[in-house]
């Protein structure tokens, strides 16, 4: 294989909306090496160079290589650039989303836009997919903001616990071998402190009918996710929330004079 650079990756990036598959070879430009013959110049064929490139700066892993094979480019917004996978096949992202990989994959990415470029894994294979979550986030941002002026509403906390279960998730699903019950113990253990200081957040009073039934909810969504009894989490939840209740104490007893 010839040790070419990828294509450019050109300035133009998405503004009010993301640049699709479909119209990306208006957001590339070429480099040394132009794109092969009918190949397009789009963001496949990007990809395919990316998947080239990572062993020869990785040593060959083949689930590696599956996950990169299972990878659908969708766009270039801003500067991401956004893949996405199935839902049956993304458990396979936890490969690529670790940390020396997404390196190795950002540093090929870099080389071809020649400047820095994020690479972001998604749940999903379309643009609709990549809104959709975009537009869960700006709403989670929103709810944070409001919560810090002290105007949210019950909409609002669900928002916020919707983002954050949704982070989990995708946290969840990204853990590889998670079919082993002492792999979901170990992410049971991992989300029990976001969504019980989550819980503190939004709710000063857990006690409240709306507290118990907004983060109900969301515990039995995350239990779901990990197949364990919604019991089980929240007693976890509750026996977190517990034993750190008096450093809380102290520390808000400190803040305050």
């Amino acid at each position: 294989m010839p040790d070419n650079p990828p294509p450019a990756i050109s300035s133009q990036r998405a503004t009010a909306t993301a640049t699709p598959v479909t119209t990306a070879s208006a957001a590339m430009a070429p480099a040394a090496m132009a794109p092969a013959a009918g190949s397009g110049g789009d963001l496949g064929w990007v990809w395919r160079e990316v998947r080239k490139r990572v062993f020869i700066k990785l040593p060959f892993s083949r689930p590696i290589a599956e996950a990169l094979e299972a990878v659908v480019p969708i766009t270039i917004d801003g500067d991401t650039f956004v893949c996405g996978m199935t839902t049956v096949q993304y458990p396979l992202s936890g490969y690529l989303n670790a940390e020396h990989v997404r390196k190795t994959i950002e540093s090929i990415l870099q080389q071809a836009g020649g400047q820095r470029i994020r690479f972001e894994l998604i749940e999903g294979t379309t643009l609709e997919d990549w809104n959709e979550i975009k537009a869960r986030r700006a709403g989670a941002h929103e709810a944070v903001i409001a919560l810090a002026e002290q105007h949210l509403e019950l909409h609002h906390y669900e928002a916020i616990l919707n983002q954050v279960v949704a982070e989990i998730r995708q946290r969840i699903t990204a853990t590889p071998d998670r079919i082993y019950p002492q792999v979901r113990v170990q992410a049971m253990f991992d989300v029990v402190p976001l969504l019980s200081d989550t819980a503190d957040m939004l709710f000063p009073d857990r006690d409240t009918h709306d507290a118990r039934r907004a983060m109900a909810r969301a515990i039995d969504r995350v239990a779901n996710y990990l197949d364990i009894p919604p019991l089980t989490l929240a007693m976890e939840i509750e026996r977190y929330y517990r034993a750190n209740a008096r450093p809380r104490q102290e520390a808000e007893l400190a803040t305050n004079g």
